[in-house]
């Protein structure tokens, strides 16, 4: 079958999918490692216009989730569901614990967060059938919205990119173009213009843009903000914004942002490179999410972590300053790209902690 050569170029462990008719569900979840630990992803709701489509967007997140809980510290794999929205679908508890009942089948190999189109209110629903799961509201015992950790990482490594490229973490007068004024890219602009940033804001939404002109933010048109001079262009919204054709006339000197995957293939961070446009890889600045979420479960099924503890996930998402910086530099010293360091980044990890855990120490008497 085809499905077994994907899932072997690809490098999955698992692929799975899920149908219920009574509420027209359809989603597919992807394993991509488990040498960590159990896989952490997210469940996103779109409306793909394919099955296929929706599996290649799901096995590139879920790659990009092994990468991302690797390079973060986490001893957690990469995963990912998908649902596949359709017409006459109802989003509320019957579709949710639906999707909660697809992961319970999977025994813990799978923790579940949410993603584009899931809501706290949602992964509330999903928790009714099962314990592996984050992104539960404070009133159920969670950590609340995580966008508020990924926004602090994206800041923190935005400045440090600053930093690295220019020489100063002084943000102040830098134009910087956010595109998706979502939980994330307001929460960003917010932090950016406390620091005296000159913030420019470009979303598809009008609800969005009326509160970015609010707020008292510049708007830029879609057609232009790849033409627009600024110092930072900073991607919170869709992943594969940054194609072949945008990654040569895109006109700043750093993109640096929450979206995942921002690069649409393999060539795109080349261009960047050698148009002087520092990339900052997007698994390793936007990680503040994972990080979050993992110590909410963490939190929630082990003892000796006493429960979650916002001031150990602040100390983390700190860290991402310093691990940006080292990647940097390495791909400087090495002459490749942010992007290729930190996948080095990450796989160095990958293999060390495998190799750990191949020797067995007995803990005592049995």
């Amino acid at each position: 079958m085809e499905i077994f050569k994907i899932m072997k170029e690809k490098k999955q462990e698992q692929i799975a999918f899920y149908t219920d008719k009574s509420v027209k569900l359809r989603a597919i979840l992807a394993i991509h490692s488990t040498e960590l630990g159990p896989a952490l992803g997210g469940i996103r709701i779109l409306k793909y216009q394919s099955a296929d489509e929706a599996l290649t967007d799901l096995i590139r997140i879920s790659q990009a989730m092994t990468y991302k809980n690797a390079a973060a510290g986490l001893n957690l794999g990469g995963g990912q569901v998908v649902i596949i929205e359709q017409d006459g679908m109802e989003k509320g508890e019957a579709l949710f614990r639906a999707v909660g009942r697809f992961i319970e089948s999977f025994k813990g190999r799978f923790i579940s967060g949410g993603d584009m189109g899931v809501t706290e209110e949602y992964m509330e629903y999903i928790a009714m059938e099962t314990h592996y799961v984050t992104n539960l509201p404070e009133y159920c015992g969670g950590s609340g919205n995580q966008s508020r950790m990924c926004a602090e990482g994206v800041f923190t490594g935005l400045v440090a990119a600053a930093q690295y490229r220019w020489g100063t973490d002084d943000i102040a007068g830098k134009r910087i173009l956010i595109h998706g004024y979502g939980k994330v890219g307001s929460r960003l602009a917010a932090s950016l213009k406390n620091k005296n940033a000159e913030v420019l804001i470009a979303d598809i939404d009008p609800l969005k843009i009326g509160a970015a002109r609010a707020a008292g933010f510049e708007i830029i048109d879609l057609e232009k903000m790849f033409s627009v001079k600024v110092d930072i262009f900073s991607p919170c919204a869709i992943g594969s914004i940054i194609t072949p054709g945008t990654a040569e006339k895109i006109n700043c000197k750093i993109v640096a942002g929450a979206a995942n995957n921002q690069l649409q293939g393999n060539q795109e961070d080349q261009i960047l490179k050698k148009r002087d446009i520092l990339y900052v890889p997007d698994f390793i600045i936007n990680s503040g999410a994972v990080i979050d979420a993992a110590e909410e479960y963490w939190g929630s099924v082990s003892p000796e972590y006493q429960g979650y503890k916002k001031v150990r996930v602040e100390r983390k998402v700190g860290q991402i300053k310093e691990r940006l910086l080292e990647i940097l530099t390495a791909a400087d010293k090495k002459d490749i790209t942010p992007n290729q360091a930190a996948h080095d980044y990450a796989e160095e990890r990958i293999q060390v902690i495998k190799n750990l855990k191949g020797m067995h120490i007995s803990k005592g008497r049995i």
